[in-house]
């Protein structure tokens, strides 16, 4: 299903190649004509990355590219066709002899979302995250089909001599790298090499409540603890903050029926950690813990029942559920703007969104808004967190144009304010980039002659970051 907000381009088709050839003669009669062509997964983005911006051209929609090519169990690397998505990945490889997954397993949109999308994105999501990173960490190398047709390989691939990739580093400058994050704009990705790690055996989590002070607000109780978790290397597989409000919002809504059947009130903080055996699994809990405990914050009891989500997150698909609350489904949807900052800003992050909600409620309430933003944030390796929010609206075609504005007043706050640095690049986020002054001139033009070497017809993605309308 597609989430994304923005308003939906009519391509004049859509096409579904299933080989590399395929695509490399669809993007060359697109040359030929000038015809553009918008890359496309499961459209489980959020930000108009995978639609056209305007009407017409080709939707080139790469699901049906969805097999695991090969599994190396020697370098533990995967290779798959792009198409697949993060949870089919994930279900193959957790019965391939011991068990495997990717490290992160892709947005919380995973069941859907397709590693092709993933990389385009630099997707965080959970899974793994504050122990390996976003996707892109994870990849070695990728079989890219460039703008006018040609088909490439980077990393140890490119190499003609390798017939398997096990780096994405060593033949020169990091190619693979121009086409991660991306947002389709610098080529068509059809197949990718993702590093690989065995399940591990032991697993710990726990969900703790974190209550604001006299001096203290939650989220800065909550930062000094996840700083020092970060700092001090301890082993965690993921770590999640939830302000008071998006608390409320599961518990009102049932989403975490643990927290709602508790009464659990204010903001919550829960980790999980993983091992080999359980002497190293006791020994990271307690190291977390103690950090915790310190801080004097309330532990919940250790069932999901009783509100570990925690537990709930790594082991009944969690990774894959914790932001349900922003794709809302039906005509609610969010105005998304998730981003990468230092840990040590989350208080400011809690102002800055109270203040804009401040500052914004006529228009909210004008253009039928929910009254409120709000946001969720969790550890991202090695030393940073992910600030994924946004606020609710009912989509009406009449209060549309009011609502765009308000969406990018609420992106350029996020660009301007702390220096938020948005991973989700569809047409919205890209262009309030380039509206809200934060490229340099300097590089949005190096932005400028890449783009232009790369797609001289300018048929791929166009209007992307302005990009194509600026050659």
């Amino acid at each position: 299903m597609n989430c994304d907000y923005t308003l939906q381009g009519i391509p004049d088709m859509v096409v579904k190649p299933k080989t590399p050839e395929e695509v490399s003669e669809i993007l060359k009669v697109a040359n030929k004509y000038g015809t553009k062509v918008i890359p496309r997964g499961n459209g489980a983005d959020l930000t108009g990355g995978a639609k056209p911006i305007g009407d017409g051209g080709i939707i080139l929609d790469v699901s049906l590219m969805n097999k695991i090519l090969d599994v190396d169990l020697q370098n533990r690397i995967v290779t798959v066709e792009v198409g697949i998505s993060w949870s089919e990945l994930c279900e193959q490889l957790s019965n391939v002899e011991i068990g495997y997954y990717p490290g992160s397993t892709g947005p919380a949109s995973g069941f859907s979302a397709t590693i092709g999308g993933g990389l385009s994105n630099n997707t965080v999501g959970g899974g793994g995250a504050a122990m390996y990173g976003a996707v892109t960490e994870q990849c070695v190398g990728l079989e890219v089909v460039l703008p006018t047709g040609e088909i490439i390989d980077t990393g140890a691939k490119a190499n003609s001599f390798r017939d398997k990739p096990f780096t994405r580093f060593g033949l020169g400058a990091d190619y693979s790298g121009i086409f991660l994050g991306d947002v389709g704009i610098h080529g068509v990705k059809t197949k990718a090499s993702l590093n690989i790690y065995p399940l591990p055996e032991f697993r710990g989590y726990a969900t703790y409540v974190v209550k604001k002070t006299k001096e203290k607000s939650a989220e800065k109780r909550a930062s000094e603890v996840m700083l020092k978790w970060q700092h001090q290397r301890l082993p965690l597989h993921d770590f999640f903050y939830y302000t008071p409000s998006t608390v409320s919002g599961l518990t009102s809504r049932k989403i975490a029926k643990g927290l709602a059947d508790n009464k659990v009130r204010g903001a919550i903080l829960y980790y999980t950690t993983v091992a080999d055996t359980q002497r190293q699994l006791d020994y990271n809990i307690e190291r977390i813990e103690k950090i915790a405990e310190e801080a004097e914050f309330r532990k919940l009891g250790p069932t999901v029942e009783e509100g570990n989500v925690g537990k709930w997150f790594y082991e009944e698909d969690g990774k894959w559920q914790w932001g349900n609350s922003m794709f809302g489904g039906g005509s609610l949807f969010g105005l998304s703007g998730c981003l990468k900052s230092p840990t040590e800003l989350l208080p400011e992050y809690g102002k800055m969104y109270a203040d804009w909600v401040k500052r914004n409620l006529p228009k909210m309430a004008e253009v039928g808004a929910g009254g409120g933003a709000d946001f969720v944030a969790f550890g991202v390796y090695p030393t940073y967190i992910d600030v994924a929010g946004g606020a609710a609206v009912i989509s009406n075609i009449d209060n549309r144009e009011g609502q765009v504005e308000l969406w990018k007043d609420y992106l350029i706050t996020q660009i301007k304010t702390l220096g938020g640095i948005h991973y989700w690049m569809g047409e919205i986020i890209g262009r309030a980039l380039v509206d809200s002054g934060a490229l340099t001139e300097e590089y949005y033009n190096f932005m400028i002659t890449l783009k232009k070497a790369l797609d001289p017809n300018k048929i791929l993605s166009p209007g992307k970051f302005y990009l194509t309308d600026n050659y």
